[in-house]
């Protein structure tokens, strides 16, 4: 509970810290007819959106109760986590689809170095924001936090992208801003993607096949163990594997030695384990 109402100005930070930027960037993007910088804009727009959901997210998830409601909160982050980086790859397709089209219809680009010192200033910004984030994260652990630093980190890298052919649109004639747009938005697209794997993995408690069958070997291999009644795995915080289990002990077996020699062997293999009674 405290840890997600610990983040939600974070979220709001966010929210107001981006509209800023797009403002700005599409104003600049307009005035200088730069795809690339327009489409920077909307870059910062749909981040912007992305802060208000996980503002709205966290608040619902606060509003779950108190008795389950961890587990509630942990999916709900890990959900949002996927719905940002859905958005992510959203931007890097209309992002290629304007480029494209700027390719094969060009128009010109009116450069101006006020501009240049603008467009600057907001990487420097989304640099800025990336540590920001990653300082934030360090201490509290969020799932969403995590997929807001990437993203910043990489909008940092992208206004550099759009800095450079905004300002190689001075000295060539050819449509530099958009084949500068179409390299931008590939980095995009293969970023959200990688995102978008690592998010439903979670989302849906993927454990891998071999942990799972590594982990049942060690607990039915003991010989302190008779059977394995039930096993469910999850995947908590910190994309941790996890295996909730109910065992059988056998007669005169020493249960707290067993589950504490256990609980170091399958955290040895990548996956916490928890005994259920």
């Amino acid at each position: 509970m405290t840890r997600n109402r610990s983040v939600l100005p974070i979220f709001a930070f966010g929210l107001a810290f981006n509209l800023v930027l797009f403002g700005v960037k599409l104003y600049v993007g307009l005035s200088s007819n730069s795809i690339c910088i327009w489409s920077d804009a909307i870059n910062n727009l749909f981040d912007a959106l992305s802060c208000l959901l996980s503002f709205f997210c966290m608040m619902a998830a606060q509003s779950a109760g108190r008795g389950g409601a961890v587990r509630v909160q942990t999916k709900a982050e890990q959900l949002l986590s996927f719905v940002l980086a859905v958005i992510v790859a959203l931007v890097g397709a209309g992002f290629a689809y304007h480029s494209l089209e700027r390719l094969m219809y060009p128009t010109p680009v009116w450069f101006a170095m006020n501009y240049f010192y603008i467009i600057l200033m907001t990487a420097l910004a989304k640099l800025a924001l990336y540590f920001f984030y990653r300082l934030i994260n360090k201490r509290r652990g969020h799932a969403v936090l995590r997929v807001m630093q990437t993203d910043s980190l990489l909008d940092c890298f992208i206004t550099t992208g759009t800095l450079i052919s905004f300002t190689l649109t001075r000295y060539l004639s050819f449509a530099v801003d958009a084949i500068f747009g179409l390299v931008i938005s590939v980095v995009i697209v293969i970023q959200a993607v990688r995102m978008i794997v690592s998010s439903v993995r979670t989302v849906l408690d993927v454990v891998p096949k071999k942990d799972r069958e590594l982990i049942e070997n060690c607990i039915s291999s003991h010989k302190g163990i008779e059977k394995i009644e039930e096993i469910h795995y999850y995947i908590e915080e910190n994309n941790e594997a996890c295996a909730y289990v109910r065992v059988r002990f056998a007669d005169g077996a020493d249960a707290r030695a067993i589950t504490d020699a256990l609980k170091t062997a399958c955290l040895d293999a990548g996956v916490r384990l928890c005994f259920i009674q």
